[in-house]
């Protein structure tokens, strides 16, 4: 077994690596532990080669099922049963690890909500740091307004799916309240706007949709399996989750005093302020989607008027008289 401690967090990473798809190899890994050495002063940069014993260690030491793939040129486990039993070693990484499942379990539905909190507190109980008790940890919260109602067993069903790669049946209402029955493949699971998605195939329409967790009525395991999507996967981490089109070239006139809210929360990582002199600026944003502009626009209360494009212009005045009329 490895004593050493640099070679341990090694292994944790690579273990969390194989364990989320990432089909790390000994080059990418590499640069990545190097990466991390100047960002955070971890000091476990290595050669790929030490890599490669690293990736025996956890398969020969810890019966890690690691197989390679030729053709992505990455490692992945065959099953994702597999657990990684590992000690902690400072009381910084068991404060993380606290941390993590605390805030996990803020936006978590039952059951894994229980699972959490179970593990939270066995966390506490087993291993007690100085720099945390209980009333701290239950002091961090999340707060992420109104949360939709989920079944607990839809939840285990998807999460289940999601976590063993296993295609799930499920009985679906969809927002005009149509009700269908399809089997999805569950490649993604994200959490937006306070509530849970899944993103995957409909094999029933033959086509990636993005269903609301809420909206699931019942779901079970089907036993289909099925390769995870890794472009699908690196789009929904970018941002993509939704198939909403996408409108290029906007420009926002906002009034000053909500300078800091666009300036904090941005709606484009490559979005620009242009400064006027009268104080109000203009917001540039490369693209984005219709929802989420003319969403963002009405909910600033006429202090953002839309300059282009002006057809979406048009429809936010639309939208604008049809609420003043009804109030």
């Amino acid at each position: 077994m490895p004593v050493n401690k640099k070679q341990m967090r090694r292994l944790v990473m690579l273990a969390a690596e194989l364990k989320q798809n990432n089909y790390p190899n000994t080059a990418n890994f590499a640069e990545k532990l190097k990466k991390l050495d100047l960002n955070c002063n971890e000091n476990i940069a290595c050669t790929p080669k030490t890599i490669q014993r690293d990736i025996k260690t956890l398969k020969e030491e810890f019966a890690a099922p690691i197989a390679y793939d030729s053709e992505i040129k990455g490692y992945y486990l065959k099953h994702h049963g597999w657990s990684f039993q590992c000690p902690i070693f400072e009381e910084q990484e068991l404060v993380a690890a606290i941390l993590g499942a605390r805030l996990a379990e803020e936006i978590f539905p039952d059951p894994l909500k229980h699972d959490v909190r179970e593990a939270t507190d066995n966390l506490l109980t087993e291993n007690n740091p100085d720099l945390l008790d209980s009333a701290v940890v239950n002091a961090l919260t999340v707060i992420s307004g109104l949360q939709v109602l989920i079944d607990p067993a839809v939840f285990r069903a998807i999460f289940e799916g999601w976590m063993k790669h296993e295609a799930v049946a499920i009985t679906y209402k969809n927002a005009s309240g149509t009700v269908s029955e399809r089997t999805i493949e569950p490649h993604v699971l994200a959490y937006r706007d306070s509530s849970w998605f899944v993103k995957g195939y409909c094999r029933m329409r033959k086509e990636y949709r993005t269903f609301a967790v809420h909206r699931v009525n019942s779901a079970e395991l089907s036993g289909g399996h099925f390769e995870p999507d890794l472009e699908l996967i690196r789009a929904v981490r970018s941002g993509i989750l939704f198939d909403y089109a996408k409108i290029k070239h906007i420009t926002i006139h906002c009034d000053a005093n909500i300078a800091p809210f666009a300036i904090e929360k941005r709606l484009h990582s490559h979005q620009k302020i242009e400064h006027l002199s009268d104080g109000s600026f203009l917001l540039h944003i490369p693209e984005s989607t219709e929802y989420d502009i003319t969403s963002w626009v009405l909910g600033q209360a006429g202090r953002a008027r839309l300059k282009s494009p002006v057809k979406l212009k048009t429809k936010i005045a639309e939208i604008a008289k049809k609420i003043a009329d009804s109030h």
